[in-house]
């Protein structure tokens, strides 16, 4: 049995390839949120999505919830004047759910 490298693997699937762009686009918009949001808030929060003109924020418990809802307006607009963020109109948040 031959085995493939990861390489191969996604240089044959079109769908792999879109994943692995989306994902590292979100990895790229978390490094540019989390220092924009307070420092007690940041190893709570991580990107989760973005969609057409909305952002998308997991967090890890509901605890920083309210502190989140608080911050979203200025987040909004300093996302807004970052190139690329131009179309960003809306953030949600939800909690992540819990893993027993």
């Amino acid at each position: 049995m031959s085995y493939k490298s990861i390489q191969e693997i996604m240089a044959k699937s079109k769908e792999l390839q879109k994943m692995q762009v989306h994902s590292l686009g979100l990895q790229k918009m978390n490094d540019l949120v989390i220092p924009l949001l307070p420092t007690e808030l940041q190893e709570h929060v991580k990107v989760a999505d973005y969609q057409n003109t909305t952002l998308f924020l997991e967090l890890k418990s509901a605890a920083p919830a309210l502190a989140l809802r608080f911050q979203l307006p200025t987040l909004l607009q300093k996302l807004c004047l970052k190139p690329g963020m131009y179309r960003l109109r809306e953030i949600k948040y939800y909690v992540q759910p819990r893993q027993d």
